[in-house]
C-alpha cells in the first residue's frame, strides 16, 4: 500500500474552498426553516418539504464532515442519497394535477416501491437535467459499484494517497450540492413553506457550479 500523505498545496486551497461552499449552502438555507408547525394530516405537501429541508440540512453537515476527513466512501454515499431524493421529489411533483401529487405523496409516506423504470414515464424531464433519463442506468451504475460490499469498493482505498483521495471526493461534493440545489431551486418555484421569501434564489443558484478554482479565493 502507498504511505498515506498530507495533502499538497494546491488540494489544502481547493479544499478550503469546497468546505466554504458546503458552509454557505447550510447558511443560505437556514431562513427557509422559520415555518413553524406543519403536519402530514393537515399540509400534507408542506409536510414533505420540510422533512426534505431538515433531512437536507444534515445531509450537509454529513458532506462537510467528509471532507474534512477526507473520507472519499461517504461522499460516494452521500451522493447517491441525495440522487436517489431528487428522483423522487420530482415524480412526486411532476404532475399539475392536486390530487395525484397527494397520491404519490401518500405513496411515499407508505414507502410505496417506485423503479426508475416506472416513474420514468411519469417525470417531468423539463424540471430534471438534459439527457438525464438516458444516462441514468449508466450514472446509478457506477455510483452503486462503490456502496456496497464489492471488490470496487474495498480497493476503493487500496494504493491511493491523500491526494487521489481528494480529488475523487471533489465531484461527488459538486455533484451532490448541484442536486440538492435542484431539489430547493423546485420547492422555491412551488412557493411552499414560503420559501421563495425566505432562500435567496440567486444565492442558491451560484451553489450549483460544477467547478471550484483557486481564482475563487480572491472572491
Amino acid at each position: 500500500m502507498v504511505e498515506n500523505r498530507l495533502l499538497n498545496s494546491k488540494n489544502v486551497l481547493l479544499k478550503k474552498l469546497l468546505q466554504d461552499k458546503i458552509v454557505s449552502l447550510n447558511e443560505i438555507i437556514k431562513p427557509g426553516f422559520n415555518f413553524g408547525l406543519v403536519t402530514r394530516n393537515d399540509n400534507p405537501k408542506e409536510y414533505f418539504v420540510g422533512l426534505v429541508l431538515n433531512k437536507i440540512y444534515s445531509l450537509v453537515i454529513s458532506m462537510e464532515n467528509s471532507v474534512f476527513a477526507n473520507d472519499v466512501f461517504i461522499s460516494i454515499y452521500l451522493y447517491r442519497y441525495v440522487y436517489e431524493l431528487c428522483i423522487k421529489v420530482f415524480y412526486i411533483f411532476s404532475n399539475s394535477s392536486e390530487d395525484q401529487v397527494l397520491f404519490r405523496l401518500n405513496e411515499f409516506f407508505e414507502n410505496k416501491k417506485w423503479t426508475f423504470s416506472v416513474i420514468n414515464s411519469r417525470i417531468d424531464t423539463n424540471l430534471l437535467p438534459p439527457k438525464f433519463a438516458e444516462n441514468h442506468k449508466k450514472t446509478y451504475e457506477q455510483i452503486c459499484r462503490f456502496v456496497h460490499p464489492n471488490i470496487d469498493s474495498l480497493r476503493l482505498h487500496l494504493n491511493r494517497t491523500d491526494d487521489q483521495q481528494f480529488e475523487f471526493i471533489v465531484p461527488n461534493i459538486n455533484l451532490t450540492i448541484w442536486y440538492i440545489v435542484a431539489i430547493i431551486k423546485l420547492f422555491l418555484n412551488l412557493k411552499i413553506l414560503n420559501l421563495d421569501a425566505n432562500i435567496d434564489q440567486k444565492r442558491i443558484e451560484s451553489l450549483q457550479s460544477l467547478e471550484i478554482s483557486l481564482n475563487d479565493l480572491n472572491n
